[in-house]
């Protein structure tokens, strides 16, 4: 639930001091937090204790602590399915006995459309049972989203199972059993098994991202970059995204000719052409998106409802009309005019082409216009998305913070039904 743009905050007891997590980024993230990390600040969010900054939405919590000594806990987290409802306008209805609470019983949690959902609470556990509430209310309501006629639970029935169930310590149980403790960033390791070129190991790690999201097909895509000396260029074989090493980078000259490495795809001869002629550009990330492509043949409309990839995805979409393997040069020249210097082209029915003069930037393109259109298409089952992010204030993460985000998920424990 918890992204770069997230944080927790807990105000200690019988002081004024609050303890919360840093601004995350490459340096902190939420899965490689150890309690050295938290900061300890005072009732004006000046740092006291800790290294890093407070986040930006720390000054909200206090707010509210300074409005209700009761509170003394917050997260401001991104569940998933209940951002969609809430990028829809979608009310949640009793569908589920413990979960209903939190149409019953809303004042714990705010909603920012789009950007994030604050909890708050007497504690951390009071907050995270709200979050879990609310993202598998909605997983619920989403099954039966716009039909009529649709029944719920009453207050009287739903207030009943909780006084049956007090007392009862399952929730903290549940939780305590979700927790991993501290995650090792599996990138390091990555680099510690294989140090000889970073550059293939970066680029070979950032294919077990896009893996890891779950929207490739996983093993035609293709990343490329330009390898040091500026004679050749980097290019990821036709192999399983998902077990990617250094080892299968193809070496190849910008007239596509092999160097050495394995034998390299027959899309080579796009991004040795596209890094000919784009001097700007040093990475190129291929992808066949699932949303990506559905969408560059819908009339659908996008608008700015979603933080996460609005820069990229809000973009209009040069396209190469056919679909094709963009191989013959006369396909690869009009791809190229439509690309011309921008950071996307799509080939329509095939893929779309993230470029950038890092690969940081390409590949957290490639991932986050991917997140945009698949949270369109999820608040699309509960309504209309609504254009809720217009003039509204989105704290910025740099591409390489993202990079590290994505990257310290691979392999991570899977998650709960509800998202924890």
């Amino acid at each position: 639930m918890i992204d770069l743009c997230g944080h927790l905050s807990l105000r200690a007891e019988g002081v004024d001091s609050v303890l919360v997590t840093p601004r995350f980024s490459k340096q902190c993230l939420p899965r490689t937090i150890t309690a050295d990390d938290i900061l300890v600040c005072d009732a004006a969010g000046r740092v006291a204790e800790g290294r890093g900054v407070p986040p930006v939405t720390l000054a909200t919590d206090l707010a509210l602590y300074q409005e209700n000594p009761a509170r003394r806990a917050s997260i401001f987290a991104a569940p998933h399915t209940a951002m969609a409802a809430a990028i829809a306008g979608y009310e949640l209805k009793a569908l589920t006995h413990m979960e209903s609470v939190v149409v019953f019983e809303p004042s714990s949690l705010v909603h920012e459309p789009g950007i994030g959902v604050r909890a708050t609470g007497k504690d951390i556990h009071e907050c995270l049972t709200a979050l879990y509430h609310l993202e598998y209310l909605a997983q619920v309501n989403l099954v039966v989203a716009g039909e009529p006629g649709v029944l719920g639970i009453s207050r009287e029935d739903s207030d009943k199972i909780w006084q049956q169930f007090r007392g009862h310590h399952h929730y903290h149980e549940f939780f305590a059993s979700l927790d991993p403790g501290p995650w090792a960033h599996p990138f390091r390791k990555f680099v510690d098994r294989h140090p000889d070129d970073l550059l293939k190991t970066t680029l070979a790690f950032s294919c077990r991202m896009l893996w890891e999201r779950g929207t490739l097909v996983g093993f035609l895509e293709h990343i490329s970059h330009r390898a040091p000396g500026g004679q050749h260029f980097y290019m990821t074989a036709s192999k399983n995204y998902r077990d990617m090493e250094p080892a299968d980078i193809c070496v190849l000259d910008y007239e596509a000719n092999s160097v050495s490495g394995p034998r390299p795809p027959g899309f080579k001869w796009f991004h040795a052409q596209l890094l000919r002629e784009r001097q700007d550009a040093n990475a190129v990330v291929h992808t066949h998106d699932v949303y990506g492509r559905a969408y560059a043949l819908s009339p659908r409309k996008l608008v700015p409802c979603y933080r996460v990839g609005i820069d990229i995805a809000m973009r209009p979409l040069p396209t190469y009309g056919r679909c094709d393997l963009i191989v013959d040069p006369v396909v690869r020249r009009a791809t190229l005019d439509a690309l011309a210097d921008g950071p996307v082209v799509h080939e329509i029915g095939h893929g779309t082409d993230f470029v950038a003069d890092n690969l940081w930037q390409a590949t957290v393109d490639a991932i986050q216009r991917e997140a945009f259109l698949e949270m369109d298409a999820l608040a699309r089952r509960f309504g209309s998305p609504k254009p809720v992010l217009q003039g509204k204030t989105i704290e910025k993460h740099t591409p390489e913070d993202w990079w590290w985000f994505y990257a310290g998920e691979v392999g991570a424990p899977k998650r709960s039904a509800a998202g924890l």
